[in-house]
């Protein structure tokens, strides 16, 4: 079963402060592939927007990988990206269009981006907490500590 973690940050502070993401692709608990980056930093940038972009980095990834199977289980522990990308959270009762709450609006490009890399597969998509996720969680602080945001 393949599996992707993704987290992203945003400090020192959130809004405003300097996003970054990170994500690990594994198989079996082998790691196929992992990343993490600074996305920039100032206004727009959002922990949300980390975690968003660090999905959409790793689903960008299993494509480059060509892997075969279409079955895959997403982990993150941002309960915002999990239900909207999850059809739980903004979505209208049938599930067809998102209507965004008025502060999440900016979202939806990313949400839309998102589901576009998912089409072609069967996926699941689950909440965890910060400690099933630290591997991800890790690997967003990374950089930011590298250029030295956070200690």
């Amino acid at each position: 079963m393949v599996k992707i973690y993704f987290d992203g940050a945003c400090e020192p502070f959130n809004p405003g402060g300097t996003a970054s993401y990170g994500w690990i692709i594994k198989e079996n608990d082998k790691i196929l592939a992992q990343d993490g980056k600074i996305i920039g930093q100032g206004k727009g940038m959002t922990n949300n927007v980390g975690e968003y972009t660090g999905l959409i980095k790793a689903l960008e990834a299993l494509e480059r990988l060509n892997i075969k199977t279409k079955k895959i289980e997403i982990f993150g522990d941002s309960s915002l990206v999990c239900n909207m990308v999850g059809k739980i959270w903004g979505w209208n009762k049938k599930k067809t269009k998102w209507v965004p709450h008025k502060s999440a609006s900016h979202l939806k490009p990313l949400l839309d981006r998102v589901l576009e890399l998912l089409a072609s597969y069967d996926f699941e998509i689950k909440w965890v907490p910060r400690e099933e996720n630290y591997e991800a969680d890790e690997l967003s602080k990374q950089p930011l500590i590298a250029s030295g945001i956070i200690m």
